[in-house]
């Protein structure tokens, strides 16, 4: 038995019926977690991942390979304890259960070798966590889109780094996925084992650099080694290292309760090793996988057929990050009369003032700066309250220092719902009928769906059910749907679809009965763009080995996949509110000090969602405000409230190439008194905010003349 594995009592046969008495898991898998939550803390994930190795070590030394390592297949009890399960499709290295050339395990999660049909071993297992560790880190899958797309990418293509889809990502795990993802198996991890070590070794920069404040931690050199041994060695036995006592509470306070471990009860008197009774299990789980994946392809998450006879599948929603990283600094005016004789309130303000501060930065990630200022006192007593709906989880919480410009301050790094953000943004648009200017536009789009049947002349009718479908995946995004006739606003993108369909009657041998099942033949969507009549997007589906028990099942389910294939293909190329990665080089500034007192500054501006010195000189940075060109939102963002701060313009872009803009201090503002403006005068993100949030945070007189200037 081992802690990470999910126990098997007893196999059996009574009454002419094999069964298997496994141990009950109260708890949820990783794939729940990620649909209800998005994501999780890295380092709550790190650890579950470590044990998932652990796992893989006991199953090593016994000579199983799982073969279907997935999030669904990762159960987390309410201690944080993970436990791996379902090994329906696992082989015995010794045995011919499943030959070379047969293929099963979820396509997705798939190494190389299992698409090839090859002989497989515990480095494939190894390539399917590091798939996770990768869905994690990143938000998105590595490999997504239609099995042939999948199968090409896993076996051709190297994905994006995760640090470049999640600017909050280390690179020490780059190097580790890069490892555990690499397409030959003798340049992987060569066991469980030395992954586990890895995902430490990775963990440990991390903690050392979010020590220092920074956001991204260096590459150790032994990451970035490639180890090559032909026969991999069995590994050591190996129990897991003991679970931190708050990581099911961390996991419990991101997604829910996850329930209790339930007790065997009493057992019957047969009881087998763990390896033999996955063994017998084997045969069992294995024919029956078969039989399942047979009888339904369209269901199959582990296809057994050859690559090249795999049923097309439509990939899952890739759809934006839900979750981010941000980094606020939030302001309190001691010379306001409520804090005198109490620190305690003065830091609980502070806190709150955190809060909104994180979700404005969400906002202004799909707002335009003036359209935010314009409805910034609606937006902070409708929106910004509730900060609490929207704030995951808390990373990093600074004690409150006091500034020469006579403020409070305290820095905060947390994790944000930025997809309920939007959604929250939406609502509140329709409910106080307030017309927000979008980053990137504001797209109001009609949508109708019709259907057909293939085999009848009747003309194609409207299907409600597909279309409220499809609306509710646009409006997730934050996005308006439109009626065709929308009086004398006129959509700006009208998305027309068509499903065909046929039905079938089927006559069951076993009892007789004929029962009617309904087939999609195909459907098409297209986006015309109505003011200039470019069709900017088509997509055309078959899809195969398919029924419902009625046409509305049938159309639910289209306007489902069609909502998912247009969210990922249309919205997230012209409408994906993420941040732009900035690497942000200072010349001429008076000294590094002053270049490191800067980047606490820059980091409380509303544009900028993450800093990372890489340099007294050289900044990181993350910026929100659409996907324009860097030197318009450096100027914007940045540059534009930090000469208001110091009075005159001593930031100016000079010049910008590839993700790096050179900004230039000028030297005339290298003068003391003029250099001492970034302590003495206050924050720049003041000067750039509103009135109503410098009168609801400012209550000195004199300051406040100082922020009119």
């Amino acid at each position: 038995m081992h802690p990470n594995i999910v126990q098997i009592y007893e196999v059996g046969h009574a009454d002419g019926i094999h069964f298997i008495a496994q141990e009950f898991v109260a708890g949820k898998s990783l794939d729940e977690i990620l649909a209800h939550k998005g994501a999780l803390d890295q380092g709550v994930v790190l650890d579950i991942l470590r044990q998932v190795a652990f796992a893989l070590c006991k199953a090593a030394e016994v000579g199983i390979v799982h073969r279907d390592i997935k999030p669904a297949n990762i159960f987390i009890l309410a201690n944080g304890q993970a436990k791996v399960g379902d090994f329906g499709i696992a082989r015995i290295e010794s045995s011919n259960l499943t030959q070379a050339g047969s293929v099963l395990g979820t396509p997705a999660y798939m190494s190389p070798e299992q698409f090839m049909g090859q002989r497989i071993d515990g480095r494939s297992d190894l390539f399917s966590a590091g798939v996770i560790l990768y869905q994690f880190l990143s938000g998105e899958k590595p490999f997504a889109g239609q099995l042939t797309t999948i199968m090409h990418k896993v076996l051709k293509e190297d994905p994006i780094a995760p640090s470049e889809l999640n600017v909050q990502v280390p690179a020490a795990f780059d190097a580790v996925v890069r490892k555990a993802m690499a397409k030959r198996p003798d340049d992987r991890y060569q066991t469980a084992r030395a992954f586990a070590d890895a995902l430490q070794a990775a963990l440990n920069n991390r903690s050392a650099a979010d020590s220092e404040a920074t956001l991204v931690g260096s590459t150790p050199a032994a990451a970035e080694e490639t180890l090559i041994r032909p026969e991999p060695a069995k590994p050591a036995p190996a129990s897991p290292p003991p679970m931190p006592p708050s990581l099911g509470e961390m996991i419990e306070s991101q997604v829910g309760p996850i329930g209790r471990q339930v007790k065997p009860g009493a057992k019957r008197s047969v009881f087998l090793p763990v390896a033999a009774v996955v063994g017998a299990a084997l045969v069992i789980f294995a024919s029956a996988a078969i039989y399942f994946i047979k009888k339904d392809k369209a269901s199959a998450d582990t296809p057994s057929h050859a690559a090249a006879s795999l049923p097309a599948q439509t990939a899952g929603d890739e759809s934006a990050p839900k979750t981010m990283t941000i980094s606020a600094v939030a302001y309190a005016d001691p010379s306001d009369p409520r804090f005198a004789g109490d620190p305690a309130l003065m830091r609980a303000t502070l806190r709150e003032e955190s809060r909104r501060e994180l979700v404005e930065k969400a906002v202004a990630l799909y707002v335009q700066p003036a359209s935010m200022s314009d409805h910034y006192a609606l937006l902070r007593d409708k929106l910004l309250q509730r900060s609490g709906d929207f704030i995951a989880a808390v990373i990093q919480e600074d004690a409150p220092q006091t500034g020469k410009d006579g403020l409070v301050s305290m820095s905060t790094k947390a994790t944000v719902r930025i997809r309920d953000v939007q959604k929250s943004l939406n609502q509140m648009s329709q409910d106080e009928r307030v017309d927000f200017i979008r980053n990137n536009g504001d797209p109001k789009i009609s949508v109708v769906i019709t259907t057909a049947a293939s085999a009848e002349e009747a003309p194609p009718r409207r299907s409600p059910v597909a279309e409220n479908l499809l609306k509710e995946k646009i409006q997730s995004f934050g996005f308006r749907t439109w009626a065709e006739d929308g009086g004398n606003k006129k959509a700006d993108f009208s998305v027309q679809g068509e499903a065909k369909f046929k039905k079938l009657s089927v006559k069951l041998e076993a009892s007789g009965l004929q029962i009617e099942r309904t087939v999609i033949t195909s459907w098409t969507i297209k986006c015309i763009d109505k003011r200039s009549g470019e069709e900017i997007y088509f997509n055309t589906t078959i899809p195969k080995g398919k029924s419902w028990n009625s046409e509305d099942e049938a159309l639910a389910d289209v306007g489902k996949l069609i909502g998912e294939e247009f969210s990922k293909s249309f919205f997230l190329q012209n409408y994906h509110f993420i941040g732009q990665k900035v690497r942000l080089k200072l010349a001429g500034l008076p000294d590094s000090q002053f270049g490191k007192r800067l980047s606490t500054e820059v980091s409380g501006l509303r544009n900028v969602l993450a800093v990372k010195p890489i340099e007294s000189d050289l900044l990181e940075v993350d910026l929100s405000g659409g996907q324009t060109n860097l030197s318009d939102l450096v100027t914007t963002g940045i540059t534009t409230p930090l000469n208001r701060k110091f009075g005159r313009a001593c930031f100016n872009v000079a010049s910008t190439f590839e993700n790096e803009v050179r900004v230039d201090f000028s030297p005339e503002c290298s003068d003391q008194a003029i250099a001492a403006r970034l302590d003495t005068a206050p924050p720049a993100a003041l000067f750039a905010a509103p009135a109503p949030k410098v009168e609801a945070i400012v209550k000195n007189p004199e300051l406040r003349k100082k922020l009119q200037i």
